[in-house]
């Protein structure tokens, strides 16, 4: 099996190594980074058997991954899109997923196949240099369905997900994006948000910053991953992302107003309910 990955950051990477960890010699891993120094990063880490800037040489691939930043999926779809042989099957690793798969699915020439990804897995830092094979273990890995996706397809990117670690999860890319929205992309806009009430504070600041602990640090950590990540999650999934918005400000305004009436019983109620919720999603 041959296996392309374009884009050698931290999930493409990751996925170099983690095949070549499961699949061991039974597969030959070809990356496409931006840059030609990043070749040599990944032909020393052994996230990939050989690198080229030259996209032509994807058509050997039976297997593609498009690990580039969201908003270069569909570019390097249209680039590599000439190069493809027939029977390849195409996926990508986007925190939004309808855009994507709708237009990606009206590209693909006849004979070939594009299934939407999405690894649920990552880190602060999205370079090469953070990638590891077991970064997918025990994480859940989105691959999205519609009426034109191939099932052979699926099934092919499934039984090679679940030897990286992952569990599949298939849905609908609507639903995905909605999903996302609420427990991805939306963290990172409160931890943003939250670090710039801060900052933007008209008092006390310095105090603040020389007050913040492990309740701060922990609650802002996404804040401190790659701010064009964000751009991308934000203008790709806007509908899902601007309806999770309204959700939370009405959140947070039920517990503005329980604090303004000075009544603990309602702030008990709604700190209660965040804690049994929570606690049901992360057991243990």
């Amino acid at each position: 099996m041959n296996i392309a990955i374009i884009g050698l950051g931290l999930i493409g990477g990751s996925i170099g190594l983690a095949i070549k960890k499961t699949k061991g010699q039974g597969v030959r891993v070809i990356g496409f980074p931006h840059r030609e120094e990043t070749i040599a990063q990944a032909l020393m880490l052994g996230a990939v058997d050989e690198g080229t800037l030259d996209l032509s040489q994807i058509a050997t691939a039976d297997i593609v991954f498009i690990a580039t930043p969201l908003n270069k999926i569909i570019h390097a779809l249209k680039e590599s899109i000439p190069h493809l042989k027939k029977g390849v099957i195409v996926t990508d690793v986007g925190s939004s997923k309808y855009e994507i798969v709708k237009e990606a699915q009206s590209l693909m020439p006849k004979g070939t196949f594009f299934v939407g990804g999405h690894p649920m897995a990552g880190k602060e830092k999205a370079k090469l240099v953070s990638a590891e094979a077991e970064l997918f273990i025990g994480r859940s890995w989105i691959l999205t369905e519609t009426t034109r996706t191939s099932k052979k397809a699926i099934e092919t990117l499934t039984s090679l997900i679940a030897e990286m670690g992952s569990s599949v999860l298939i849905m609908d890319p609507k639903l995905h994006d909605l999903a996302v929205a609420g427990v991805s992309h939306m963290p990172l806009a409160i931890s943003a948000a939250l670090v710039n009430a801060v900052a933007f504070s008209k008092d006390g600041v310095e105090e603040m910053k020389k007050c913040a602990s492990s309740g701060f640090r922990d609650t802002t950590r996404i804040a401190s991953g790659d701010p064009e990540l964000g751009v991308g999650m934000f203008t790709t999934n806007k509908k899902a992302v601007l309806k999770m918005i309204k959700g939370f400000k009405n959140s947070l305004s039920q517990l503005e107003s329980a604090i303004k009436a000075n009544n603990p019983d309602q702030i008990l109620a709604f700190l209660q309910k965040a804690k049994e919720f929570r606690d049901g999603v992360f057991q243990g």
